[in-house]
């Protein structure tokens, strides 16, 4: 699911963030309503684990790469906050 688009618009890139999400939540099914700012780790819908597939992913998917200073869970909690982190990170991928 790779994009090698010059620039996303923002609902673009957070459409991408919560698709890749919710195929893998292990607690997602129809009555879980994932929102921009729903925490993902303290809904208990993934795990500290999965943040390093996150990780991974929004590396690859927006061709970024986050120092390790920005590897921080909060960084990871919600689409929000992963769309912030990548737009920062990106410039002109994601634009804001």
């Amino acid at each position: 699911m790779q994009t090698n688009h010059t620039s996303l618009n923002e609902q673009q890139c957070r459409q991408q963030l919560r698709l890749f999400i919710e195929k893998n939540m292990t607690a997602f099914d129809d009555d879980v309503v994932l929102t921009d700012d729903t925490n993902i780790f303290s809904s208990g819908f993934v795990n500290s684990t999965f943040a390093m597939r996150l990780l991974t992913f929004i590396e690859r998917e927006f061709a970024v790469q986050v120092p390790d200073d920005d590897i921080l869970l909060v960084n990871f909690s919600s689409v929000d906050a992963m769309w912030q982190l990548t737009a920062r990170l990106s410039g002109s991928l994601c634009d804001v």
